[in-house]
């Protein structure tokens, strides 16, 4: 269904992707989940930019040395141009005796990997100065306004309204 989705997102919205990782309509979400939809929507934007039509992609001189019933799949210049192309992060593109010489993992088992590789290596870029000061100013006044049992007590009164509890 992701992929439908996304799909129709890319061709039909622009840039605008919703739901990444979302499970159960939006109430939870999955962060393994996150990386195998980043995933997918990656390939559905490489496929939207189409194929290149080039001199250098039709490579005419290749098909005139090699010929009608010729093997192109031994040219340097068929190999240089499959290069060009994106490939998947996560996604497995090996025989199956190759991936079950690896381990067998299935996708979750590999976006679980992914998931703790981020949290492992990222490290956020430094917020610019007048940013952080801006954003520090707020935080202050709103701490004056706002006493943390203020908005608790806000936010109870406004769950029984809506009976939420």
């Amino acid at each position: 269904m992701n992929t439908l989705l996304l799909a129709g997102g890319v061709t039909h919205y622009g840039n605008d992707i919703y739901g990444l990782g979302m499970l159960e309509s939006g109430m939870a979400v999955s962060l393994e989940q996150y990386v195998l939809c980043d995933e997918i929507a990656q390939t559905v934007r490489e496929s939207m930019k189409g194929i290149p039509v080039t001199d250098a992609t039709l490579d005419l001189d290749t098909i005139l040395k090699v010929g009608v019933a010729g093997n192109y799949l031994s040219e340097p210049t068929t190999l240089k141009n499959m290069q060009a192309f994106w490939l998947p992060e996560l996604l497995d593109r090996d025989w199956r005796k190759e991936w079950e010489a690896k381990g067998w993992k299935n996708i979750y088992k590999i976006c679980c990997e992914r998931v703790d590789e981020i949290f492992a290596t990222y490290e956020p870029k430094p917020l610019d100065n007048d940013i952080n000061d801006e954003l520090m100013k707020v935080a202050i006044e709103a701490d004056k306004k706002f006493s943390r049992e203020d908005i608790a007590a806000r936010l109870s009164q406004e769950a029984l309204k809506a009976n939420v509890y």
